[in-house]
């Protein structure tokens, strides 16, 4: 059998739209539909915080660790971080949180705008996720008092 321009052509083509569909078939956020799959599901990012070459212990009331509570404030006010909180177990996951951002990369920027994560004291994983729409949450935080 010989080789033709058309007859790659076509093996061109039909790679492509093998490719295509493989893409297509693997788009976060793109599930099929089905009796035990959720209907309101939306794409975010599952941020662990595991403590990184820096870790030290922090109190409460240390200054480190209050502005890290304000920017964590700061996110969720913002409506970057939707959940948020830390572990309790004092092993090496200090802490997570569910961000809605539009990209892994817009998800590392507020993720890295943290001044522990950007420190080493913490260190960020970001995953991908598919979660029942977050929307209806709401943190509550007491009023801001004047400096």
């Amino acid at each position: 059998m010989a080789i033709t321009g058309k007859s790659i052509r076509t093996a061109l083509f039909t790679l492509v739209l093998l490719l295509a569909g493989a893409a297509i078939a693997q788009t976060p956020g793109e599930f099929p539909q089905g009796a035990n799959i959720p209907k309101n599901l939306k794409p975010y990012f599952l941020c662990v915080l595991e403590k990184g070459e820096k870790w030290i212990p922090v109190q409460f009331a240390d200054p480190a660790m209050q502005e890290h509570l304000a920017y964590i404030r700061e996110q969720v006010e913002a409506g970057k971080f939707v959940v948020v909180g830390p572990a309790l177990d004092e092993g090496r996951i200090r802490g997570m949180a569910i961000i809605n951002a539009a990209s892994i990369e817009e998800a590392k920027k507020i993720v890295n705008g943290d001044k522990m994560v950007q420190s080493g004291h913490l260190v960020a994983q970001i995953h991908p996720v598919m979660l029942a729409d977050l929307s209806a949450l709401h943190t509550e935080y007491p009023a801001k008092t004047a400096k």
